[in-house]
């Protein structure tokens, strides 16, 4: 089983490398997702602002955000935390986008080039072929999102004015939301996007409908900009939670459309 996984991993990965468009998402969204808080985080300390700026640029932060203030916290530290420290959500989209458009490319491509028939003629399982291209589409999202992370990360200590301004950006929220929400919205992603490309023809199509969950990752990063929700570990790990739950109902429905007899029949 290990060997046959290895070989359609290899497969999978290389079919993928080929499509121009899944090879600039893999670049330029993650270089675009740390470069705009990198910014966000860089032009208040860079940018020269008189003490009296600062402050009435803080009295524009929405009340929401109130808590980002702290006891001998200086106008610039508190503008810092303020304009990059938001954007912890905003790296949510990566594992919802990369392996949403690798898994659709991935089962449409093989049904507009009639490779699925010879791949199920040989010894492999729907199960293996279930797992390969599961783990074909999730496991670069995962990296990516992490590399990403990471990536901002390093430049939060380098830029920040403070090590206050730093723990308060690389916190605990930042730590549940690319450790634990990142992995299980990329299975998410990876289920949606099969199960999508599975009964739609059209890959940009099949990737659209799929993108619609990135709606409500969406919605909840401009609250939270607006300063109407505030997000904190409770509500991030029931969140995780509700991901487990939807990710296996998700994966039970996933698993009946890969059967044998569906995908020799149905898959046109």
């Amino acid at each position: 089983m290990k060997t046959r996984l290895l070989a359609l991993l290899d497969k999978e990965w290389s079919d993928a490398l080929k499509q121009r468009y899944i090879l600039y998402i893999l670049i330029l969204m993650p270089v675009l997702f740390v470069a705009i808080p990198t910014i966000m985080l860089a032009v208040p300390s860079m940018v020269p602002m008189s003490t009296e700026e600062l402050q009435r640029e803080m009295a524009d932060i929405p009340a929401g955000w109130r808590n980002l203030t702290w006891e001998g916290a200086t106008a610039i530290e508190m503008l810092q935390v303020a304009m990059s420290g938001q954007f912890t959500l905003f790296f949510l989209v990566l594992p919802l986008a990369i392996p949403m458009t690798i898994a659709t490319y991935s089962v449409i491509g093989e049904k507009r080039d009639h490779s699925l028939e010879p791949l199920l003629a040989t010894p492999i399982t729907v199960f293996e072929l279930l797992l390969g291209k599961s783990l074909a589409a999730a496991a670069p999202g995962v990296a990516v999102t992490w590399l990403s992370s990471a990536l901002f990360a390093l430049m939060a200590r380098i830029l920040a004015v403070s090590d206050a301004v730093f723990v308060r950006i690389i916190n605990a929220n930042w730590l549940l939301i690319t450790l634990l929400l990142a992995p299980l919205l990329t299975i998410l992603a990876t289920i949606i996007g099969l199960m999508v490309s599975s009964r739609v023809n059209d890959p940009r199509a099949a990737e659209q409908l799929g993108m619609l969950v990135v709606l409500p990752v969406l919605a909840i990063f401009f609250l939270q900009m607006m300063g109407l929700i505030e997000l904190g570990p409770v509500m991030i790990l029931a969140a995780a939670l509700a991901l487990v739950v939807i990710d296996g109902v998700l994966l039970g429905i996933g698993v009946e459309l890969f059967q044998r007899e569906t995908i020799l029949t149905r898959w046109k």
